[in-house]
């Protein structure tokens, strides 16, 4: 019990640390609360990690993503993305588990689009910090394997389509994205933050 103490002790020490550091860069912190609350991620959960199973879960994604193309052609605003995924979720929970299927396997798919937190994830030509972002989350079968995630909405991830993260965020969170080799250290201090703060919530 004494342990368990001293370690929430130290917990809220550097919560406390590192939440001055951001207060003290507002701008950042700002721009990183506009990623959370405009962008829609996706995460597909394999059933293991087998070949097979890692194979199948790419195809899914294709698939998915081609199906968003439509879901979110012009749009530019959160809330009705936001909107539009729920209306959609049986599509595309429908479209992954035509894959599935048509692959040979007897998997069911879940879908559930909920806050899910992610880490410092960088891409091709942006990164996202670490934090909580609405989801879609797909699990397939047991979802036992290694999972794949990127973003919906803007269509960023989607091949062929022009979209970016300007889209659905100002210039300058935009730009944060964008130039994150600028950020290195705000964006490593947000991680450690988010993940303390996911694990005071998980503890309560």
């Amino acid at each position: 019990m004494e342990n368990t103490s001293k370690k929430w002790l130290n917990f809220s020490l550097v919560f406390g640390i590192i939440a001055a550091i951001l207060i003290s860069n507002i701008s950042f912190t700002n721009s990183c609360k506009e990623m959370y609350e405009n962008i829609i991620r996706i995460r597909i959960i394999a059933n293991s990690d087998t070949a097979e199973d890692q194979a199948l879960k790419l195809n899914i994604r294709d698939a998915v993503l081609e199906s968003s193309k439509e879901v979110f052609n012009g749009i530019k605003d959160y809330n009705e993305a936001e909107k539009i995924a729920a209306e959609n979720i049986e599509n595309f929970k429908e479209t992954a588990q035509k894959i599935v299927n048509e692959n040979g396997f007897n998997y069911n798919v879940d879908l559930k689009i909920k806050d899910e937190f992610f880490d410092t994830r960088e891409y091709d030509d942006f990164t996202l910090p670490a934090g909580t972002y609405k989801s879609l989350v797909f699990t397939v079968g047991e979802g036992n394997g290694q999972n794949w995630w990127c973003v919906m909405f803007p269509e960023v991830c989607v091949g062929g389509c022009s979209g970016r993260l300007n889209d659905s965020l100002s210039d300058d969170s935009a730009n944060v994205a964008y130039n994150s080799d600028k950020y290195i250290i705000k964006f490593k201090t947000v991680e450690i933050f988010e993940n303390i703060k996911t694990k005071i919530k998980n503890f309560h």
